[in-house]
């Protein structure tokens, strides 16, 4: 009797299977349970660093912001040319920071904010008159803008009666 006791007493361990593995099983492999995070989608929730294509697209974009002046040979347009150039690296460098996150926190702001200035600097810097700069930033911040969007995905509220 008191080897049942004992027995019902004992803690229970829990090990991860592996790292990226959201299973908990018992060191004796009765019990098996799994992790219930609420909040984030699933295939949010198993991202590690360097694996989530959100950021992969934003290092891309910046990328592909910074050779538009040279695509266009707009280089002569400094203004121009010199915020796709400084923003280009700004958005590169904000991605690969992401993309170096184990998780999605706070810091996918960064690329947010960054996408609303390529989004108005043809405005605010005064180059809107050289249309494929200008059209290109507008689509680029568009993009920026979805693709750090769609690491939040909507919560979905239950119905209660």
């Amino acid at each position: 009797m008191s080897a049942r006791v004992d027995q019902g007493r004992r803690p229970r361990n829990y090990y991860l299977l592996q790292a990226d593995e959201l299973d908990l099983r018992a060191l004796e492999g009765h019990a098996h349970r799994r992790i219930k995070i609420r909040g984030r989608a699933p295939e949010v929730l198993i991202m590690n660093a360097w694996k989530r294509w959100q950021d992969w697209s934003v290092v891309v974009l910046g990328a592909i912001l910074f050779v538009t002046p040279f695509v266009f040979a707009e280089t002569a347009m400094t203004t121009a040319a010199t915020s796709a150039y400084i923003l280009g690296v700004l958005v590169v460098l904000a991605g690969l920071l992401n993309a170096a996150m184990s998780k999605v926190g706070g810091l996918e702001l960064i690329p947010a904010v960054l996408a609303v200035i390529v989004f108005v600097s043809p405005w605010l810097f005064g180059f809107a008159s050289v249309t494929a700069l200008a059209w290109s930033a507008w689509i680029i911040g568009v993009l920026i803008a979805i693709a750090v969007g769609s690491l939040y995905p909507r919560l979905s509220r239950r119905v209660t009666a």
